[in-house]
């Protein structure tokens, strides 16, 4: 078990102040206390005025408008966002929708219908320039709200993108954020004030897309729309999470809880499953008819949609576990962990739907960076690359850039998607061998903001650094704390076995100075060989957390990874 000190080990006189300047955010006061004033002004969007203009000018003409729905959570979230308000405002409008078949973005010029008037890209389609000059010489005029980078300005449609606005300070915020813009925009333009009720769904997207939280203006949107959730689909999915998420909404809950389950429907649904969830986005008010066993009844699309989202889930992780298990096998055969990188090619074994998954999983396995690749027939080889977050390189996808080798790294820094000749690749791997030959990849180094000894580890520590949990998002990573040199008797360590019928893990836990040290999925097997014998001396690595159960409250420290330094033997007495 290896960790370093992040900063100073001032655990005694201001915990959170020392955990936040570890982060690099140097005024605390106003980064816990945001408002209003962080924001950017929607005006300060290049040509949202234009933008403004041209919808407010097909709508009073009836005309027949398009939007392209991009194929993730933010994508469909700012769809979502911009049809509710524009239903909202004007009932009457004329929209037709589209989503994609698979993880495609922006729009295919040959599925917009001919009777189309203006096509509006929310989340993607900046860079679309040969698709904007189709579609204006077919008379139809481009809208596109997008967030991603672009070299220039497309000649043929209105964009409005902050990272094309230099004075638009939050360069963090997303395609659904951008869409809420301009929604404010609307309403100030017609004495509204109608764009709040869908700023939950612009936080799930701005969320989804791993927007830097440590962007004020951009934090501040997220916050604000986290704390009144009125979207049917999104309550739906927190009621359904509730035992996970304790009930609370909060950035690092949507992160785990509620994107996961949309990517899924999106990656994985059926045509009839997305076409549903979006629906449900929509706040439609159909009801589906639900069949279980003796159970029959028509239910708020909502409620079953929230449903099949854990349905799909749950056929995702089997797909991808399959995955995995048909990895692991190839890795074992071709010897790929002689190779400091993992890179795999994975033809004829994962489907592309969930390369990105599945290089999550094996990447987290092997405890190193790793690309899945498949060869096309332009003899590129394209896939995924996962970095390891604990691991020697903090950004991968820079660290693949810096060797000149690749055609494209397109994506976040340790999550995203590749290019390279296959001809190159050998090189890039006897590249990496070299580059990495004294470096131990696959240990983990935990970055720690405090080293506790045990015999300093107070419950009001832990629930100092709990009651900032609603803090904790991007960029604004939870705190991790070592507590070293616990001496814990064998006999004070309990085991609660897992409720499930064959369940081979529980709940390992026992007190220090009145906190909980929990450890969750730990094997009989681990507990048995490990806990079972002797005085214990053990150091252990993990978050604050706070356990509620019948009405009592007690500080609880939820253990990550441990090493037991000392085992002494039972002392016997008479």
């Amino acid at each position: 078990m290896k960790y370093e000190l992040i900063g100073e080990n001032d655990f005694f006189i201001n915990p959170i102040e020392t955990i936040l300047k570890n982060r690099g955010i140097e005024d605390i006061e106003k980064f816990l206390n945001l408002d209003e004033s962080v924001a950017d002004h929607w005006n300060t969007l290049v040509n949202i005025e234009k933008a403004i203009d041209c919808v407010l000018k097909h709508i009073s003409n009836k005309s027949k408008i398009f939007v392209q729905v991009d194929s993730d959570a933010d994508g469909y979230c700012s769809s979502a966002v911009l049809i509710n308000y524009l239903k909202k405002v004007f009932p009457e409008v004329n929209i037709e929708w589209r989503l994609q078949d698979g993880k495609q973005h922006g729009v295919i010029v040959n599925e917009v219908p001919e009777d189309t008037n203006l096509v509006i890209i929310p989340d993607a389609g900046s860079e679309q320039y040969e698709e904007h000059e189709e579609l204006q010489k077919r008379g139809i005029e481009v809208v596109v709200l997008d967030h991603h980078e672009a070299d220039k300005e497309s000649e043929h449609a209105i964009v409005v993108n902050n990272q094309l606005s230099p004075d638009y300070h939050s360069k963090a915020m997303t395609g659904a954020g951008i869409v809420y813009e301009f929604c404010r925009a609307l309403d100030d333009k017609l004495g509204l004030n109608y764009a709040e009720n869908y700023l939950d769904l612009a936080a799930i997207g701005i969320i989804g897309d791993m927007a830097d939280m440590k962007d004020l203006g951009t934090r501040y949107n997220v916050l604000k729309g986290l704390k009144k959730v009125d979207n049917p689909l999104f309550k739906a999915v927190m009621e359904k999470q509730e035992y996970s998420t304790k009930g609370i909404v909060n950035a690092t809950n949507v992160t785990f809880y509620v994107v996961p389950l949309i990517n899924a429907v999106v990656r994985f649904g059926t045509e009839e499953e997305k076409q549903q969830m979006m629906r449900a986005f929509l706040e439609s008010d159909e009801e589906i008819f639900y069949k279980y066993r003796k159970i029959e009844r028509y239910e708020p699309i909502a409620v079953n949609t929230a449903r099949m989202m854990a349905n799909v889930k749950a056929r995702q992780a089997k797909a991808v576990k399959k995955g995995v298990d048909i990895l692991e096998e190839r890795i074992k055969q071709k010897n790929l962990l002689n190779n400091k990188i993992l890179i795999v090619n994975v033809a004829g074994a994962i489907d592309k739907e969930f390369t990105g998954l599945v290089a999550n999983q094996v990447s987290n396995k092997y405890k190193r960076p790793t690309m899945l690749i498949r060869p096309n027939e332009e003899n590129e080889c394209q896939g995924s690359a996962r970095g390891y977050g604990k691991g020697h390189i903090k950004d991968f996808k820079q660290f693949l850039v810096d060797t000149g080798l690749f055609n494209y790294c397109k994506g976040h820094s340790n999550a995203f998607g590749v290019g390279v000749d296959s001809r190159k690749l050998v090189e890039a791997n006897n590249l990496f061998n070299e580059m990495l030959k004294d470096v131990e990849l696959d240990l983990d180094t935990y970055e720690v903001d405090f080293i506790v000894p045990s015999k300093q580890l107070t419950p009001d520590l832990i629930l100092d650094i709990h009651k900032y949990k609603n803090v904790w998002s991007r960029n604004v990573d939870e705190p991790l704390l070592v507590i070293k040199n616990i001496e814990v008797d064998s006999l004070d360590i309990s085991f609660f076995k897992g409720k499930k019928a064959g369940s081979t893990t529980g709940t390992l836990k026992f007190g220090v100075n009145g906190v909980d040290i929990t450890k969750f999925r730990c094997s009989e097997t681990e507990y048995e060989e490990q806990f079972e014998d002797g005085r214990l001396v053990i150091d252990v690595i993990g978050k604050c957390d706070l356990n509620e159960y019948n009405g009592k409250k007690t500080a609880q420290f939820i253990v990550s990874d441990y090493e037991i330094k000392e085992i002494k033997e039972k002392e016997i007495l008479f």
